[in-house]
């Protein structure tokens, strides 16, 4: 880079009957040092994680789980209830899920959505009826939801999905199962695409 700078030097005239002081300048050109300017680009991003119970609170760890029903079961009596299955775990983190009974155990207390889908189908698609599905927890009917069907068209094939969710302030060791009854015998559909059969919790 070039810095130019005017200097005045020795004054000069036109001619010698006039009089008229004249400046003559130069320029005197002198070079700055060159100066490499560097920008720094930061990339480096820092990403605090809590893990583990980091502020001593183990209860912060994820715990989930989901399953499904992978055969027909029966309900052969009408208004008895019948423990739903759902033999077949798709994912368990914190290992809270026993399939081999259906019972969802959280190993830590705390806030938990619980959430139960049935499908089920009558044995006489030609007759109301009604469909109970409970969330029980310890024995006890936390959550439930009713299901009635009337003015049955003969000409269709009539399926019955029934959900019931809620949120439960739950302690660690607790039995969590769903259950259902129906004024009319059939049975609970195995889960597919199309009617879901679903058991399935996360914690908060």
């Amino acid at each position: 880079m070039l810095n130019v700078e005017a200097v005045e030097s020795s004054p000069c005239f036109r001619n010698k009957n006039e009089k008229v002081k004249m400046m003559k300048c130069e320029y005197r050109f002198t070079h700055f040092p060159k100066v490499e300017v560097k920008q720094k680009c930061k990339t480096d991003v820092n990403i605090h994680v809590k893990c583990h119970g980091e502020n001593g609170n183990s209860g912060d760890e994820t715990a989930a789980f989901r399953a499904v029903n992978n055969a027909n079961q029966p309900i052969d009596m009408a208004n008895q209830f019948y423990k739903v299955l759902f033999q077949e775990e798709q994912f368990d983190i914190g290992d809270i899920y026993n399939a081999n009974n259906s019972t969802f155990v959280p190993r830590q207390s705390g806030v938990y959505y619980v959430a139960g889908t049935v499908t089920f189908i009558a044995d006489d698609q030609t007759i109301p009826y009604r469909v109970r599905v409970e969330i029980r927890v310890n024995g006890t009917t936390v959550a439930a939801d009713n299901d009635f069907f009337n003015f049955i068209d003969q000409s269709f094939v009539y399926v019955n999905a029934i959900n019931v969710s809620t949120v439960l302030n739950l302690q660690a060791g607790d039995l969590v199962e769903v259950f259902l009854t129906s004024t009319t015998p059939g049975f609970v559909d195995q889960d597919n695409p199309g009617f879901s059969t679903r058991f399935e919790a996360s914690k908060f």
